[in-house]
């Protein structure tokens, strides 16, 4: 990969403000010492996510997300190390050089840089008389050209090799080639995934290109949408088309209009509407909740309006619910997609419903007919309503739900919530915790590591006669857990003036990272240094002592239940209590 000469990395910390850089993509607010604001990379309603000047470090104690500039940077645009030094210099103006090895480049740079070429060629490609077609196919659904070069959209020739030639001459090597997703592998060799096809590239939301939608012209393929396959780059559940352009509308406008395709989402933006986004093909999961947090809380699902858009939109609704967002709802004429609905009734149409969407729960209780079920059939509806409210973690739309529910169902609120408690969780639509959010929840919660973390602050302290105090107290603690351990030895074995913000850079994984960034963010403020260590070592020394005395009483109890002497253990039991007594 790239190699960064450390002098530059060094360089470009002490100049880049961790407010000024945060600042830009997140609202901060001072309070205290700190700022705070919404977290960019979960949902929250309440600001949990933190900033300390005085550290240039960030931590959000919602999600546990947490680190330094360079960090912020490589989470919120899903860019590399490498990048995000190179993005600080350009915004600071600094002039750097890094050396590169000439056979091995950085594989995220690289298939980003591939993506480009690849679009480059598309969009070449439309305008050519072999373009034609899906030219005029683009018109005659109305998307004009001014929408065509803003997105950039493009065609894919009926050609195997136009892309892979061009990469290939380009320098790209074979492996480099295979992790675009760009390319199929056969018995025969590699060729371009894509042919035939309207291209649609699809954006992360820093603008850089991640991968493809491509739209085949005839009606008569099976396949008519074929999306790019996950690579590092693209996360189906982690994107939403067109949210690199729309994010300030919908930040503005205070909603966002969730559509399932990219041409609902071009017709709707050329149209004037312009917070909307796509889910392109896939469910609303939580992460694409996540990525609004910040933007809005007001989501208004405009699905297709046949039978499985409106299962969809009931999906996404409990998805958005379990999120802390609020769902509502607008319906197309029956079998129609916003696109067509568009281009047969106007956007006037659209916009009379967007100013008066339905509730969620209100279309829930419709569509399921709610009111003329009766006997078994009740009883089904109101036990998957029960599962759904379950697994929302927000008390107070859970309470909302329950009232209105009560109200709408003619059922006990009382009895609906002891319905709610005793219902397991449908993991289906709730979702288990995945090991990211496993650590991110994760703490330190023995009295040992909680102890071991104190001396641990102070180690990491700004102020160098508290850091040593800390170091030459850690020569007597035996850190077990590995992370308090590496990071112990870390700091020892770093120079002196090491800051917060250099100690966090040393821990690549972002879990690892996380978690530091909480132990050295909780730093202990207005407590004497010594009184930490006095308390803390006194902590750690005692536990054990006290874990045996502990375990010599239950020997002594069935000693003496049995009948059996247990002189010896009473002798041990008060020689560890005078130990105890001499720490």
């Amino acid at each position: 990969m790239p190699r960064i000469p450390p002098n530059v990395i060094d360089q470009i910390r002490d100049v880049s403000d961790i407010i000024d850089v945060i600042s830009r993509e997140v609202e901060l607010k001072k309070r205290g010492s700190n700022y705070f604001g919404i977290c960019p990379f979960h949902d929250e309603k309440t600001a949990s996510f933190s900033v300390a000047p005085a550290k240039q470090i960030y931590h959000c104690f919602g999600c546990g997300s947490g680190g330094n500039v360079f960090s912020f940077l490589m989470e919120y645009h899903k860019i590399s190390f490498p990048e995000s030094i190179k993005m600080l210099a350009d915004w600071y103006k600094i002039p750097i050089k890094i050396d590169t090895e000439a056979n091995v480049s950085e594989i995220y740079t690289v298939l980003y840089q591939m993506n480009e070429k690849a679009l480059n060629i598309f969009q070449n490609n439309l305008f050519h008389e072999k373009g034609k077609p899906a030219l005029n196919y683009l018109r005659n659904r109305g998307i004009n050209e001014d929408t065509i070069k803003k997105f950039r959209l493009g065609f894919s020739f009926d050609s195997w090799n136009q892309i892979f030639n061009a990469v290939k001459t380009a320098g790209f090597n074979n492996d480099q080639i295979e992790k675009s997703g760009l390319f199929t592998r056969s018995n025969k060799g590699i060729f371009d995934r894509f042919r035939s096809r309207i291209m649609i590239p699809i954006f992360h939301q820093s603008g850089k290109i991640i991968g493809f939608g491509g739209r085949i012209i005839g009606k008569d393929d099976p396949a008519k949408y074929l999306n790019s396959p996950e690579t590092i780059l693209y996360k189906k559940s982690n994107t939403l088309y067109g949210i690199h352009t729309s994010k300030d509308h919908i930040r503005k406008e205070g909603y966002v209009v969730l559509v399932e395709g990219y041409m609902d989402y071009l017709q709707l933006y050329q149209a004037g509407i312009k917070p909307v986004l796509a889910t392109s093909g896939t469910a609303f999961t939580s992460s694409h909740a996540r990525l609004l947090t910040g933007m809005t809380n007001k989501i208004i699902i405009l699905f297709d309006g046949d039978e499985a858009g409106a299962k969809a939109a009931i999906r996404s609704g409990w998805e958005i619910l379990k999120n802390g967002l609020e769902p509502l709802i607008i319906r197309p004429p029956i079998d129609l997609d916003p696109d067509d609905w568009i281009q047969n009734s106007g956007i006037y149409e659209i916009r009379e419903h967007l100013n008066k969407p339905i509730s969620f729960i209100n279309f829930h209780l419709d569509y399921f007919k709610s009111q003329s079920l009766e006997g078994t059939e009740r009883k089904q509806y109101i036990l998957g309503i029960a599962k759904e409210i379950k697994a929302i973690s927000d008390i107070i739309i859970r309470n909302d739900l329950i009232r209105l529910l009560s109200e709408k169902l003619k059922i006990e609120e009382k009895d609906l919530i002891q319905l709610i408690k005793n219902t397991p969780i449908n993991r289906n639509f709730s979702g288990a915790i995945n090991s990211d959010e496993q650590a991110h929840n994760f703490s330190f919660n023995s009295i040992q590591e909680k102890a071991q973390i104190e001396i641990l602050q102070l180690m990491a302290s700004n102020d160098t006669k508290i850091r040593n105090f800390g170091i030459k107290a850690s020569m007597d603690i035996d850190f077990k857990h590995p992370l308090l351990k590496k990071l112990a030895n870390h700091i020892k074995n770093s120079n002196s003036n090491i800051t917060t913000a250099e100690i966090i850079e040393y821990f690549s994984e972002k879990n690892e990272r996380d978690l530091v960034s909480k132990i050295l963010f909780e730093s202990q403020q207005n407590i004497d240094p010594e009184q930490i260590v006095k308390d803390c070592l006194f902590t750690l020394k005692s536990i054990p002592i006290k874990e045996k005395i502990r375990s010599l009483r239950a020997e002594i109890r069935v000693k003496e239940s049995k009948g059996h002497d247990s002189e010896h253990e009473l002798n041990e039991v008060i020689k560890l209590q005078n130990e105890l007594n001499e720490i």
